[in-house]
């Protein structure tokens, strides 16, 4: 535990030795800022005036503003958390220190926790500006309880998290920050598209009626198997509801399968170098 705190603290003092750690909050408060700003007055617009924006009545708080703010922060995450995850592994392997790092008394899980809770703590850093717009938005609109407004915070943590495991991935198998950070949107920005497009698809597939009767259900079953990991599998989806404050397990446990996951595959190519060496 020491020595994983040990990487851990190493880590994150050197994201604001540089300017990364500067540059990754400061665009994320603004940015985030801009678009609380903006949501702020497009739904106190839409209560003035609901049939002006399509409503019937007063839209719902969770649903109209909160939830989607929430997942945008956490897509706003995605697009600069390469900046975070590109520099963790991928800079010790360019600088040479990889080697020194492996064969220094630590193991393997201690360097991916680590620098994985380096990476954590930044988010951390984000989430801080997350709670102020929470705190606003429970001063100017006190009927939302402080419960949901948690919960939400929490949410986004959860997919900060989820996505910066994989670009520890993505870190520890390139050996330049560029491609890290490059490959790491890439991944996400794939499965964002999936997503969205996922939501057009129809529940079966029209198939020639000349095909057999074995083909048409290894084409159906392989269909099946595409669009639910098309729908599924993006982080966003899994967020829109927790962000209105509705307990979901099942989508906590994707969030904890999917960190998980990731931060295994690191240990086994961490695993793999050292017995290479």
């Amino acid at each position: 535990m020491r020595n994983t705190w040990a990487v851990c603290k190493r880590e994150f003092v050197s994201y604001f030795i540089t300017p990364v750690g500067y540059v990754v909050a400061g665009v994320f408060a603004l940015i985030s800022g801009i678009g609380f700003a903006a949501s702020f007055i497009g739904y106190a617009r839409a209560t003035q005036s609901p049939s002006a924006y399509g409503y019937t009545g007063v839209p719902d708080f969770e649903e109209t503003l909160l939830s989607p703010f929430l997942v945008f922060c956490g897509l706003l995450i995605m697009f600069i958390g390469p900046l975070v995850t590109m520099r963790l592994l991928a800079e010790e392997k360019n600088r040479g220190t990889a080697e020194l790092l492996l064969t220094h008394p630590l193991r393997n899980r201690e360097i991916v926790f680590g620098k994985y809770g380096a990476a954590l703590g930044m988010l951390l850093v984000m989430m801080a500006v997350v709670s102020i717009q929470m705190a606003v938005v429970w001063y100017f609109v006190p009927h939302v309880e402080p419960a949901v407004l948690g919960f939400g915070v929490i949410t986004v943590f959860l997919m900060g998290a989820a996505f910066l495991s994989m670009g520890l991935f993505v870190s520890s198998i390139t050996r330049n920050q560029v491609t890290a950070g490059t490959a790491t949107f890439g991944l996400w920005f794939v499965s964002y598209v999936l997503g969205s497009l996922s939501r057009d698809l129809p529940d079966a597939i029209a198939l020639p009626e000349n095909w057999s009767p074995w083909a048409v259900r290894a084409a159906s079953f392989g269909y099946s198997i595409f669009r639910s990991l098309a729908t599924e599998l993006p982080l966003d989806v899994h967020a829109q509801e927790m962000a209105q404050g509705v307990l979901q397990p099942e989508d906590i446990l994707y969030y904890v399968l999917f960190s998980a996951f990731w931060l295994f595959l690191t240990l086994r190519v961490l695993e793999t170098r050292l017995w290479r060496a």
